[in-house]
């Protein structure tokens, strides 16, 4: 049975949008297959509330009156602005490939990222999206949710990666999070490059962001895994103390 308001889902997946970019009424109506009226009520009920602001050109965005809806997680605003920074230190000391992933809804979004100096870069670029059941990325979020979860994630995902193939890729690597704290992947993955990731939790142990790191596959194997593995978690572990 689906125990969802159809209603309240379309205004998240229009505020969504508009966390993206600004839009049109008949923009949002028409990238979110929402008809004209509906789309309309719903922003007028964001108006009324100063959620979102309009121009005079028509034009739909965010708008403060959403802010006090921050202050029930300002913890884990401030844990990923000090992981951020942290993020930068790594990539310039180590000279490595390095991000922040966070959740969005059925994907994986590069929160923030940094790459050492070269022609060359690994990462996506901020607010770059992927299924969010890939790579070792796709893991370290996914290791505290439920097999059900999981599995309803799998079953949905339509795009051709390794994970959808082949579900035990996904589910060996929540393993390897769940008994490590952390997780390699060594090129079972549609961009051929190797990573490892680490959940970051909030005060209550609730998985809120990932960090990785993104190299080749010498970059991970022998000592230096052991070295990644200590710099990842002391990493983590000095921004929650903070």
């Amino acid at each position: 049975m689906n125990n969802t308001i159809p209603a309240v889902d379309k205004t998240i997946q229009l505020l969504l949008q508009l966390s993206e970019k600004e839009a049109t009424q008949a923009e949002l109506s028409r990238s979110l297959g929402i008809s004209m009226s509906t789309t309309y009520r719903i922003l007028m009920t964001l108006l009324n509330h100063r959620w979102v602001f309009k121009s005079e050109e028509g034009v739909y965005r965010l708008s403060d009156g959403i802010l006090p809806l921050t202050l029930g997680f300002s913890h884990e605003v401030n844990l990923l602005e000090r992981v951020t920074e942290k993020v930068r230190e790594i990539s310039g000391k180590h000279q490595i490939a390095c991000k922040i992933s966070v959740r969005k809804e059925n994907l994986q979004m590069t929160y923030f990222r940094a790459e050492p100096s070269g022609p060359v870069a690994l990462t996506g670029n901020i607010g770059s999206t992927f299924p969010l059941i890939e790579g070792s990325v796709g893991a370290a979020l996914l290791a505290n949710e439920p097999e059900e979860e999981i599995t309803a994630l799998l079953r949905e995902c339509d795009a051709e990666i390794p994970e959808k193939e082949n579900p035990e890729i996904l589910y060996d690597a929540i393993r390897e999070v769940r008994e490590n704290g952390i997780v390699f992947n060594l090129r079972k993955n549609r961009w051929n490059i190797a990573a490892c990731s680490k959940p970051i939790t909030d005060i209550n142990g609730n998985i809120i962001a990932a960090i990785t790191l993104i190299g080749v596959l010498e970059d991970f194997t022998g000592k230096n895994r052991k070295k990644w593995i200590s710099i990842l978690d002391d990493a983590v572990n000095e921004c929650k103390k903070t």
